[in-house]
C-alpha cells in the first residue's frame, strides 16, 4: 500500500497533467522538480524518482513545454524496495531548456518576495515536494511533520523562502532539511500546494482526535470522582461501625442500621428504605458522621 506522501505526489502529478500546456506555472513546477531530483551531465539531464506518476508527469512536461522526447527507464529497487524511474533528456535543446527553467524559477522567487503565497511560488513547491518532499499522515501518533530533504542548501533555503508556513532549516546526516511541525503548519503548506483533500483529511482527524480527547477527559473525570466517592464511603462506613445504635437517638440509630446494612445504597435508596425524605436522610447521615468523626 502506498504511503500518504506517495499518494500526495501522485495527486500533484495528476494535477500537473490537467493544466494547460504552455502555462508558465507548469514550467515553474518542472523547475522545482529538476532542482529537487535532477542531475546534469555533459550530454543532458536525468531526473530520478520512485513515483511512477511523477515520472510520467515529467515526461509530459518535457514534451509539452520544450518539445523534447524523454527516455523513461527503470532500475532495481531502492533501499525501501521501491522501483526507481529515470527520465532522461539529451541534446543541445536541453541546455537551453534548463536555462529557461532557471529564469522561471527566479521569476517565481521575485513574485513570492513581492506577494507571499504567489501562484508561481506554489507551483515551484509542488515540483519540489514531488522530488524531495515527505509528510506524515493525518493522526500520526508521533505528531505531524512535513519536510524537504536535499544535499543542496540553496535549494532547501529557496523552498523555505517560498513557503507560507515557516520552515526551519537544519543540517542532518550530511543533508539539508527544511521542515514544519504541527498540523496547523503542515496543512498551511499542503493548502498552498493545492492539496485541499489532504487538508480536509487532517482537519477531520483533528476533530476526531479532539472528540476522543474530550471523551477521555470526561471518562477520567468520572472515574476519579467515582474513586473519590468510593474511598469516602469506605471511610465513612468504617467510622460508623464504631457507633452503637443503642446509644443514639432513635432516628439516628435507625439510619445507622440502614447504612451499615446497605453500604452501597444511594442517598435516595436510604431515604426510601427509611420512609423519609432525601434531605432528612442526608441530615441524619451528617449527624452520624459528626459523631463518628
Amino acid at each position: 500500500m502506498p504511503s500518504f506522501a506517495s499518494e500526495l505526489r501522485r495527486q500533484l502529478a495528476a494535477r500537473t497533467g490537467s493544466t494547460n500546456p504552455g502555462d508558465n506555472h507548469r514550467r515553474v513546477e518542472l523547475a522545482g522538480l529538476v532542482d529537487a531530483a535532477g542531475a546534469h551531465d555533459d550530454s543532458g539531464m536525468t531526473l530520478r524518482t520512485s513515483s511512477a506518476a511523477v515520472a510520467r508527469s515529467v515526461v509530459r512536461l518535457w514534451r509539452s513545454e520544450f518539445d523534447l522526447e524523454p527516455h523513461l527507464d527503470t532500475s532495481g529497487p531502492d533501499a525501501f524496495g521501491r522501483t526507481r524511474y529515470a527520465v532522461r533528456v539529451e541534446g543541445n535543446r536541453v541546455v537551453q531548456a534548463v536555462e529557461e527553467l532557471r529564469i522561471e524559477r527566479e521569476r517565481a522567487l521575485r513574485e513570492a518576495g513581492a506577494r507571499p503565497g504567489s501562484p508561481a511560488g506554489a507551483a515551484y513547491l509542488r515540483g519540489a515536494f514531488q522530488g524531495a518532499g515527505s509528510v506524515t499522515p493525518p493522526g500520526y501518533r508521533r505528531g505531524h511533520h512535513l519536510e524537504f530533504v536535499h544535499p543542496d542548501e540553496e535549494f532547501v533555503r529557496r523552498v523555505a523562502a517560498l513557503s507560507r508556513a515557516p520552515l526551519k532549516v537544519i543540517r542532518r546526516r550530511g543533508r539539508w532539511v527544511a521542515y514544519a511541525k504541527g498540523a496547523d503548519w503542515v496543512t498551511t503548506l499542503l493548502a498552498q500546494m493545492g492539496l485541499h483533500e489532504a487538508v480536509l483529511e487532517y482537519e477531520a482527524r483533528a476533530v476526531l482526535g479532539e472528540a476522543k480527547a474530550n471523551a477521555n477527559r470526561v471518562t477520567n473525570f468520572d472515574a476519579a470522582n467515582a474513586a473519590r466517592t468510593a474511598v469516602a464511603a469506605a471511610r465513612q462506613q468504617e467510622a460508623l461501625q464504631n457507633l452503637d445504635p443503642q446509644s443514639l437517638p432513635e432516628a439516628l440509630g435507625e439510619m445507622l442500621v440502614l447504612r451499615l446494612e446497605h453500604p452501597d445504597a444511594s442517598l435516595a435508596e436510604l431515604a426510601r428504605l427509611g420512609g423519609i425524605s432525601k434531605s432528612a436522610a442526608n441530615h441524619r447521615l451528617r449527624r452520624l458522621a459528626a459523631r463518628a468523626g
